[in-house]
């Protein structure tokens, strides 16, 4: 055979290659309706008001868009972290197909992207129409997962995690509920003593002895906490006896300009704090760090430091006699 003819046939060959990816690319189960540039999720301008997640084994959760933003409905409505919803919202719509790397009935079973036996089942919907359902399945590598839309045979990979999309609702709880802003404070009563703020730095108290004076840098301190204060979870709306809400390690009371008025109390148990506030009907689980921090920063030790001596004013210091004749 001469080199001419080889070259002819493999020329033949590499054509019917590429005929062949072609006819899979287009006419194989499921991907007709996909290019590389097209997303997973087809929403068709819908505004999605649910999200419903669901593990492999049983557990589940549902988060719901009200009118003033993303709640939890099984813990009463509490606020869920409206930004995290909205960016999880955002991942799944930007999510695009590329080549499927299975198609077959065995393979969902394989990837753990079936109907029965998934990592997770992401459920889009809006009002009482399913928009989107997504299974979330085994993973090929760090930060992606194996998935598949519901009603699709073709089973894709993509940068997304099932951790991406958990379960628990601690994930979802807005743990910024309670910080007060350090422009909305009018007054914080602690240990004696009622902190207003003065300006945009300073700070005046009453409530304070002879001798004693203010620590300004401890009252800013003291207003930051409060402005950056973070839950670790809700407990719920039971009063539980370990809670030592009883004889509680701090109480202080917030007033936001407007007028409202915000007592906290703060229990301390061996491992954390549980706080309760008068503007919620829950408890609030507090990490160590952030309960030690604040019982610190709230003491009368840290507020209040001994007056220091007033200096004699030069001009109204009385004149000393002169030595010596003039």
């Amino acid at each position: 055979m001469t080199l001419h003819k080889t070259l002819g046939y493999l020329a033949l060959l590499l054509a019917a290659q590429l005929l062949l990816a072609l006819g899979l690319q287009l006419g194989g189960p499921g991907l007709a309706a996909h290019t590389r540039d097209t997303p997973l999720l087809d929403l068709a301008g819908r505004t999605v008001d649910r999200i419903e997640l669901a593990d492999g084994e049983g557990a589940s959760l549902n988060l719901r868009k009200a009118a003033d933003g993303w709640v939890l409905p099984a813990e009463g409505d509490f606020p869920a972290d409206a930004d995290k919803v909205e960016r999880l919202l955002e991942r799944l719509q930007a999510l695009r197909p590329g080549l499927p790397v299975a198609t077959s009935d065995t393979a969902r079973e394989r990837f753990k992207v079936a109907e029965d036996a998934f990592e997770r089942r992401i459920r889009l919907a809006s009002g009482d129409d399913t928009l989107a359902i997504l299974y979330l399945g085994t993973s090929p590598g760090v930060r992606r997962s194996h998935l598949r839309r519901d009603g699709d045979d073709a089973i894709y990979s993509a940068d997304f995690a099932s951790y991406d999309a958990p379960v628990k609702a601690a994930e979802w709880e807005d743990k910024t509920l309670l910080a007060v802003s350090r422009e909305a404070i009018d007054a914080i009563e602690v240990a004696g003593l009622r902190l207003r703020p003065q300006g945009d730095t300073g700070w005046s108290a009453e409530g304070l002895a002879e001798g004693e004076a203010l620590n300004l840098e401890a009252a800013r301190s003291l207003a930051d906490k409060l402005a950056s204060l973070r839950i670790g979870a809700v407990l719920g709306r039971e009063k539980q006896a370990d809670y030592k809400l009883d004889e509680p390690a701090l109480q202080l009371r917030l007033t936001r300009k407007g007028g409202e008025r915000i007592d906290y109390q703060l229990g301390k148990r061996d491992n954390d704090y549980v706080l309760k506030v008068s503007s919620r009907d829950e408890y609030f689980r507090l990490p160590n760090y952030t309960g030690d921090a604040l019982v610190e920063a709230a003491g009368r030790d840290k507020l209040v430091t001994p007056k220091a001596d007033e200096e004699t004013d030069p001009a109204t210091e009385p004149p000393t006699e002169k030595s010596g004749a003039d």
